[in-house]
């Protein structure tokens, strides 16, 4: 059985919100392909929550999913990480007393912007190379893959693309990710993008 991807709502018009709908083929999606490297930063400075940016995005629990790419531009194997929830409330945007948060199901993050404390300190120890970093591609700085070996940034759209390394194809696909569990609730900043072979990444956590 293959996958087919699946979007929501109000997320479909959001900026940087990746909805594929199932009558649509398979695509290439590129991310950092042909930017320029990144430095890999010894500091974890610049990686704690900024109090100046809003965590509008929550869950009540998360857990790491990762598979192994060959790096774009060193073309060695480094691991990739993205972080699945299993449900969410994102209150971006809700400004008035008549706007509604949104409320979803299981997904994946991506352009993560800010996280919490606890969850990105969680990140730092299990998945290092997931870290912020400037994209050139996105014109964005976020939570984004480096690549062990040369530090190149494996770009969002790239790893959580339909062809990618964290969009498994099949059951064996999905049996292949290495599944971490998380430690308690997440915030954040960030987006979502849903499937429904994420609804089966919950039976494997238990």
């Amino acid at each position: 059985m293959a996958f087919c991807p699946r979007g929501s709502g109000r997320a479909a018009a959001r900026q940087h919100r990746r909805i594929w709908q199932p009558s649509q083929p398979p695509h290439h999606v590129f991310g950092e392909r042909g930017a320029l490297a990144l430095p890999v930063l010894e500091s974890w400075r610049i990686h704690r929550y900024d109090p100046m940016t809003p965590l509008t995005f929550s869950a009540p629990s998360y857990a790491l999913l990762q598979a192994t790419t060959q790096c774009w531009k060193c073309a060695k194997a480094t691991p990739v990480t993205t972080v699945w929830v299993l449900s969410f409330v994102d209150n971006e945007g809700v400004e008035e007393p008549d706007d509604e948060p949104e409320i979803g199901g299981t997904a994946i993050l991506g352009y993560i912007k800010a996280l919490d404390p606890d969850t990105a300190a969680h990140i730092q120890e299990v998945a290092p190379w997931l870290k912020p970093g400037r994209s050139k591609t996105a014109s964005a700085t976020y939570w984004a893959n480096h690549c062990e070996v040369c530090g190149a940034i494996q770009g969002d759209h790239f790893v959580r693309g339909v062809d990618g390394p964290l969009f498994p194809q099949d059951q064996a696909g999905l049996d292949a990710f290495q599944v971490i569990a998380g430690r308690g609730p997440l915030s954040a900043q960030a987006s979502a993008s849903q499937s429904g072979w994420m609804d089966l990444v919950a039976k494997r956590l238990g």
